[in-house]
């Protein structure tokens, strides 16, 4: 980058780059930063005729509405002197990123965030539109496109299809690890009738009991470019409370929605009624569970001021996030335990160890669930034991899969287990308990009992 920042001419500084890429192979971000430089040295002479018209016409389109350029095709560019030829070739910069042999899917969204960021909306929406054709199993491929399409110029004939791609996404059938995106959803869907006046011509295909326009005084909303990948968005409140995904609501009224653990997105905090101050947006990075060869990951903020309302404000903030499996993060993750419920794996911060239940955790969130995401004899009113932060404990026994403990041929005397599984205490008496039988306290609490976790 010292080398193309030291150029004054756009074709010297491109030049430097073909020379350099082929030692970059492989690294998305090499792509980006350079085309980010090409971008912001053309943003600053925007007193220039666009080039983006000259790089519609001049090239042919592809599937993906903008063209992959080729290694040809690169070294025999012109030798266009104007300085906004920088935007030409910073889009051409970005397109050639598509040629590395990385994730093609991720590296497509990442280029349309780009553009996005950029205000190319044009470009970015042939893009999403291809990605929908590519993933339709993926309710995000739907819900970018919709939004998109709100941010553009609106006709009456986008209208429908905007509503139906909301739609899709809140009425479709998608895999558990989308779950609550459609709560997300709704609440966009809403303002998107209420701007464009279309509450009584949906009022035939929606339930009346989903169309409710929710105008909030602040709305944080965090999207990525990964699938797979667990980030988690914390917002840090002017009181100094933290609102995150293990303390959804504050005192000042905020919430904040599902952590998704395996998706891509999104993750949105909302207040009704903000408290005039400074709001603290962090993402924190737990895991990546791709297993392919992917790029860095692309993370994009979108922070609305009155969502809702006719003083709409609205600011994107992106962060690429160049993270591998060997980088050792601040963060509390329990290690050998997985959520039961039906949300969070590994399980991050608190831990709930069922007593009854030789070998059931659940996250903060699910705790309270009434079954397990299988079957078990897991009932809801088990007492759990709370273990704070996990990750200073994984040694303990408690946190061990304890089905594996098999008291051989010993009964107990209460239920009838046999053999018993867990923890078995025996009585002065002769009596056998297991876990459950004795944590009701059924027997003489004055008999001496042992507990015995190492069978025989």
């Amino acid at each position: 980058m010292d080398k193309i920042r030291s150029t004054t001419s756009s074709q010297t500084a491109y030049q430097i780059y073909l020379d350099e890429r082929q030692s970059y192979s492989k690294s998305s971000s090499f792509y980006f930063d350079i085309a980010s430089y090409f971008f912001s040295k053309a943003r600053s002479s925007m007193s220039k005729p666009s080039s983006i018209e000259t790089f519609n016409k001049h090239y042919s389109i592809s599937i993906f509405g903008i063209k992959v350029f080729s290694h040809d095709t690169d070294r025999n560019s012109g030798n266009d002197s104007n300085v906004n030829n920088y935007e030409l070739l910073g889009l051409r910069i970005l397109t050639n990123v598509l040629e590395l042999e990385l994730e093609l899917l991720q590296l497509l969204r990442t280029v349309a965030c780009k553009l996005v960021e950029l205000g190319l909306l044009g470009l970015a929406k042939n893009i999403f539109r291809h990605i929908v054709t590519l993933r339709s199993d993926e309710p995000q491929s739907f819900h970018d496109l919709a939004l998109l399409l709100q941010g553009s110029n609106v006709q009456n004939k986008t209208i429908t299809e905007i509503s139906d791609l909301f739609k899709n996404v809140i009425f479709g059938e998608w895999n558990n690890r989308f779950v609550e995106i459609e709560v997300t959803t709704l609440h966009e869907f809403n303002w998107f009738l209420f701007e464009y006046h279309q509450q009584k011509q949906i009022s035939n295909s929606v339930d009346q009991r989903l169309i409710r326009h929710l105008s909030v005084g602040l709305r944080i909303v965090m999207v990525w470019d990964t699938n797979d990948l667990d980030v988690v968005l914390h917002v840090i409140e002017p009181t100094g409370e933290e609102c995150y995904y293990s303390h959804k609501n504050t005192a000042i009224g905020s919430m904040i929605s599902r952590d998704f653990t395996s998706g891509y997105e999104p993750e949105e905090y909302l207040i009704r009624k903000s408290v005039k101050d400074t709001y603290t947006v962090r993402e924190k990075y737990f895991a990546n569970h791709q297993q392919s060869l992917t790029s860095a990951t692309t993370i994009m903020a979108h922070i609305y001021k009155y969502y809702g309302q006719t003083n709409q404000q609205k600011e994107i903030v992106t962060l690429r996030l160049n993270i591998t499996h060997d980088q050792k993060l601040n963060t509390s993750i329990l290690s050998n335990a997985i959520c039961d419920g039906y949300d969070t794996s590994p399980i991050k911060g608190d831990s709930y160890r069922c007593l009854f239940c030789p070998d059931i955790d659940f996250c903060q969130s699910c705790k309270s669930a009434r079954g397990t995401n299988y079957e078990s004899n897991h009932q809801y009113n088990h007492p759990l034991l709370c273990i704070k932060d996990s990750s200073e404990y994984s040694e303990s026994f408690y946190l061990c899969n304890r089905t594996d403990i098999n008291h051989t041929n010993i009964q107990c005397d209460s239920c009838f287990m046999i053999p018993i599984i867990g923890i078995r205490y025996q009585y002065s008496c002769g009596i056998n308990l297991c876990e459950q039988c004795e944590f009701t306290g059924i027997h003489d609490q004055s008999h001496h009992r042992t507990k015995i976790t190492n069978p025989l």
